[in-house]
């Protein structure tokens, strides 16, 4: 089925005052795309977490700093629409990672949410999978 659970962390610069490392659990689900409507184009997400995301960008059109307006969509439907995404890195030319600028609560809420089923439907497949795994070694057993 394909669905992972990845740690993440984002370590920004320290200003002196403020410690700004932040920690969020990155999930991937297959199907999951961004649309971005000043392109016109499909992107596959690579790993979401509520505030960020990571796709792939083969055609390397993408630059860090850039702003660009993203629509998250799960199975080809739209589950969040405009979200303002600033790449903050980019990672062997083509993995395009970015942050959730200006996010209103709706929207926080929204994507906070998928994260969370997203979360969840991993959590039922690994059970699944190692109440096989159990039952398996039982039959083994007997």
């Amino acid at each position: 089925m394909g669905i992972e659970l990845l740690e993440f962390s984002v370590e920004y610069p320290s200003d002196g005052r403020h410690d700004y490392q932040r920690r969020a659990v990155r999930v991937h689900l297959p199907g999951l795309m961004i649309w971005v409507p000043e392109r016109e184009t499909f992107y596959p997400v690579v790993d979401l977490s509520t505030f960020s995301l990571a796709f792939k960008d083969e055609a390397k059109s993408f630059q860090i700093g850039q702003t660009v307006t993203v629509d998250v969509h799960v199975h080809g439907k739209a589950w969040v629409e405009g979200l303002e995404a600033r790449i903050v890195k980019i990672r062997d030319e083509v993995l395009v990672a970015c942050t959730f600028q200006n996010m209103t609560r709706h929207l926080e809420q929204r994507m906070d949410k998928l994260s969370l089923e997203i979360q969840k439907r991993w959590i039922k497949i690994r059970k699944l999978q190692q109440q096989q795994g159990e039952d398996e070694a039982n039959t083994s057993q007997t």
